[in-house]
């Protein structure tokens, strides 16, 4: 089977660069504003408006706070947020009015083209301390529209400032309290990274396997609601968590759970109390939380989990590794790669025979005739890294059906492209291994292909080019040095090492400059500020005055990458150039 390359990358950039020029001659009289609007397409969100249950203010004091709260969601400028009077119109046109239930929010999310609906209450209004000042806690709760379920939310409090000897009205010192209030809102759910996974398959209608586990946020007891094409389709309650891998107990089947629906957190806001003018708030548990009798069973749960472990090893369809590494990075000649790397689970570990293992990239998407992904790269099954370079290849992978197969058939990619230089790309890793299985007391030996694991991001990075102090330069006053490089593709961040050891091994003598953020693109010109070598190396190694010779390099890495470049000596995560070496001028000594 052959893949080809219809378009080189520069084509398709020229092509791309060409239309956005035509894109901004046409929008340009329309604004910058409004074209990067147009251009960007931020998530929409509606703003409802909040009730008010603090028995102080009326409807000023909650459209004081639903007005806050768009203001920041606003200020965020993450999201488009719905003007008042469209919601409003809609509102009415849908005949709806609020609280909403569950087809409310849907019906509304889908007139206004939004899947989140933002709702929420002013819990206590409140005078304390001298000064005086206001206390307001409100309740914010971002409502997924598929299932008209809480997936985001937060309870804040905010304060007035003190004014000693403020005379005004309370009012003021209110919307103080709630604009301030609403900022602490909006920043705790900015923050949280909402639980998300995949369903990987379905056991007998009872349980699901997830392909997320604790490091997805996942937690026994967590209750998800799993949604297709934006329509809620079941529910589940994760029971066991691994740090890659979560297993749920099917609560509502619904409409039928199936592979590759997505699964997604409810949250549980908490609740607020007003006894005698003290406010107080509760988290909610889950279900199972408090329970001694588990928590004494510790071991005994452990030992369950590793037979359970064990025992889907041999049911196929499962997690092959705990974690998959994709890092940037550049051999001897200073050509970049990324090298995958993975650890394995129980699963890959206790699987009898582990014949090869296939990696993807998420560039390469075609598929074959059994549904499934082609690789770019295929490993033996005991090696764990894999090497992914700007060389084209071909390779033989085993293309396997989704129940296995008593036969190993090869297909043949010819050629798998390479990375392209200042392209950013995610891996996900699978492994190929031999099943055997007793049937009415015949042994039968199944091929099977294991669930895929991501990868984060990684960038692929040509070393960058240096310019200043060039090569071999001399007399180079060291209390006074600028470092000016030519920016890499792809890169945004830079650091400067300085050192007398030309292999940058010894950390002790060597200098490493803040870190430098750039978005110049490539072969644009980059420098430091100017750098005082004097202090910062060359005293701590009594070599003030002296002629010394100095190797200095320039590392580069993308923000976005996770977790980032092969590290290089003292742990820092960059792709390095090759270095270029400068002499310090001679100084006489102090009179």
């Amino acid at each position: 089977m052959k893949t080809r390359m219809r378009r080189t990358w520069a084509t398709r950039t020229a092509y791309l660069g060409v239309v956005s020029m035509l894109v901004v001659g046409l929008l340009y009289p329309l604004g910058a504003a409004r074209a990067y609007a147009q251009l960007v397409q931020l998530p929409r969100i509606a703003v409802l408006d909040f009730e008010n249950k603090s028995g102080y203010g009326g409807a000023s004091v909650a459209r004081a706070a639903t007005d806050a709260v768009a203001s920041e969601y606003q200020k965020s400028g993450k999201y488009e947020v719905l003007a008042r009077g469209e919601v409003e119109q809609q509102l009415k046109d849908l005949d709806l009015v609020p609280p909403l239930t569950k087809t409310g929010f849907l019906r509304l999310g889908r007139a206004l083209q939004t899947e989140s609906i933002i709702t929420g209450e002013v819990n206590a209004v409140t005078f304390v301390g001298s000064p005086k000042q206001a206390q307001v806690v409100i309740t914010v709760r971002v409502i997924d529209i598929a299932s008209g379920e809480p997936i985001n939310g937060a309870v804040a409090t905010g304060y007035s400032n003190r004014r000693p000897g403020y005379t005004g009205d309370d009012d003021t010192l209110v919307q103080e309290a709630i604009r301030n209030a609403a900022f602490e809102a909006i920043r705790t759910i900015n923050n949280y990274t909402i639980p998300e996974a995949t369903i990987l398959t379905t056991r007998a209608g009872k349980e699901v396997l997830l392909n997320r586990g604790i490091r997805g946020g996942l937690q026994p007891g967590m209750e998800m609601i799993v949604v297709r094409r934006g329509e809620e389709v079941g529910r589940i309650r994760i029971t066991q968590v691994s740090d890659s891998d979560a297993v749920g107990e099917i609560i509502d089947f619904g409409r039928g759970i199936q592979s590759e629906d997505r699964a997604r957190a409810v949250y549980r806001v908490p609740t607020v109390q007003v006894r005698a003018g003290k406010v107080t708030t509760e988290q909610p548990r889950r279900r199972g939380e408090g329970n001694k009798l588990l928590r004494s069973l510790g071991p005994i749960l452990i030992i369950g989990l590793i037979a359970f472990g064990v025992a889907r090893a041999s049911s196929g369809g499962n997690t092959p590794v705990q974690t998959v590494l994709a890092e940037a990075g550049a051999d001897s000649n200073f050509e970049p790669f990324v090298r995958i790397s993975w650890k394995t689970t129980l699963f890959a570990k206790s699987a009898s025979d582990t014949i090869q293992w296939q990696i993807y990239r998420s560039d390469f998407i075609g598929t074959d005739g059994n549904g499934n992904l082609q690789p770019v790269g295929v490993t033996p099954g005991n090696q764990n890294f894999f090497i992914d370079t700007t060389v084209p290849r071909t390779l033989s992978y085993a293309s396997l059906p989704r129940e296995g197969s008593e036969d190993l058939e090869l297909e043949e990619i010819d050629p798998a492209p390479g990375v392209a230089p200042g392209r950013s790309y995610t891996y996900q890793i699978a492994l190929v291994y031999r099943e055997r299985i007793d049937v009415e007391g015949d042994q039968l030996i199944l091929f099977k292909l294991s669930d895929r694991v991501r990868s984060g991001q990684a960038t692929v990075l040509l070393p960058v080019q240096l310019l200043t102090p060039v090569q071999r330069s001399e007399d180079v006053d060291p209390k006074d040095v600028r470092f000016s490089w030519l920016a890499t593709e792809g890169a945004n961040a830079y650091r400067v090492e300085v050192s007398t050891d030309p292999t940058f091994t010894n950390r002790d003598r060597t200098f490493v400059s803040a870190e430098i953020l750039s978005t110049a693109a490539g072969g644009s010109p980059v420098s430091t500020e100017r750098i005082n070598l004097e202090t910062g190396l060359l005293a701590r190694l009594g070599l003030v005055g002296q002629r010394v010779t100095l190797y200095w390099r320039v590392g580069a890495r993308n923000l976005g990458d996770n977790p980032g470049p092969i590290p290089g000596p003292g742990g820092l995560r960059y792709v390095w150039s090759r270095p270029f070496e400068f002499t310090t001028q001679e100084l006489p000594p102090s009179p």
